[in-house]
């Protein structure tokens, strides 16, 4: 058996041309050796004219940009022209606090007051009540949901607890006793008042202290920590008598448990019982 040789493929101008479009120089040739245990098929080779397409054929036609219409801004001159959020006012509840001449004065400051984002939630604010010039002044840190309800610093149980407290030590809000909390509002679902709610606040209390004049005030839960500025837990504040300086003068301040901790914990009564009886001291009772 005898081996042909394969003669090479004959390529056209057009042809190459093409292949060179392509980047291809040099196109492939078949091998001239073929093994001698391949039957030899003669390979007959057609010859093809390929038309070479153009380059403007190859490439896609560009979509015109429809003109921007006169007048009418650019993107990035929206985006810029677009207006920007007002920044948050800063209410300076130090300042309305001052302006207020008497309780009914303030009492409409705080109504009014936006200082923080509890107005936007409660039902009414709830100032204070009791008599002028008290023996003590009893202060709590928040109003719940009974006192939103009421406009009135603790009602209900916790209020009655508070009333019956008062009692022992022959005193009552009708009497010689105010009752009113450093927040005004209610926080939602009755929830610990924020450090900045309890700040927006604060400067209310302080002018409420000046105008009401009492002769000690009873610091009850946290609201103890919130007056005297500390983190220490109230155990280590009670039996102490602590100061508050308002407007110059310095007040007596005693620390007792909440009225709602007692009804969770009658336990405590006992304790309570000896706070109370160091406020009726320095009150002059």
């Amino acid at each position: 058996m005898t081996t042909q040789q394969t003669n090479a493929p004959q390529y056209s101008a057009l042809q190459l041309a093409w292949l060179q479009e392509l980047g291809i120089e040099k196109p492939w040739l078949p091998s001239e050796q073929v093994t001698s245990k391949i039957l030899s098929v003669p390979v007959s080779v057609a010859t093809v004219d390929v038309p070479v397409p153009t380059v403007e054929a190859m490439v896609a036609p560009i979509r015109p940009i429809a003109p921007r219409p006169s007048g009418a801004p650019s993107a990035r001159a929206a985006a810029s022209a677009a207006p920007t959020p007002a920044p948050e006012v800063q209410i300076d509840t130090q300042a309305l606090a001052n302006a207020a001449s008497d309780m009914a004065a303030l009492a409409d400051i705080i109504s009014a007051c936006q200082a923080c984002g509890l107005c936007r939630e409660r039902q009414q604010a709830v100032t204070g009540e009791g008599v002028m010039q008290p023996a003590i002044m009893v202060v709590g840190e928040a109003p719940g949901d009974y006192e939103d309800r009421q406009g009135r610093p603790f009602v209900d149980r916790p209020g009655l607890m508070l009333d019956n407290m008062l009692s022992a030590i022959q005193s009552s809000r009708t009497q010689n006793v105010y009752v009113s909390n450093i927040v005004k509002c209610r926080p939602p679902g009755n929830r610990n008042p924020k450090p900045p709610e309890l700040a927006a606040c604060k400067p209310y209390l302080m002018r409420q202290i000046e105008l009401v004049r009492p002769f000690s005030i009873l610091a009850v839960g946290r609201a103890a920590q919130a007056l005297l500025e500390t983190d220490e837990p109230l155990e280590k504040l009670r039996q102490v008598t602590h100061s508050l300086v308002v407007a110059g003068q310095k007040i007596p301040l005693i620390v007792t448990s909440h009225p709602v901790r007692l009804l969770n914990h009658p336990a405590e009564k006992a304790a309570v019982w000896q706070d109370l009886l160091l406020v009726k001291t320095v009150s002059g009772l």
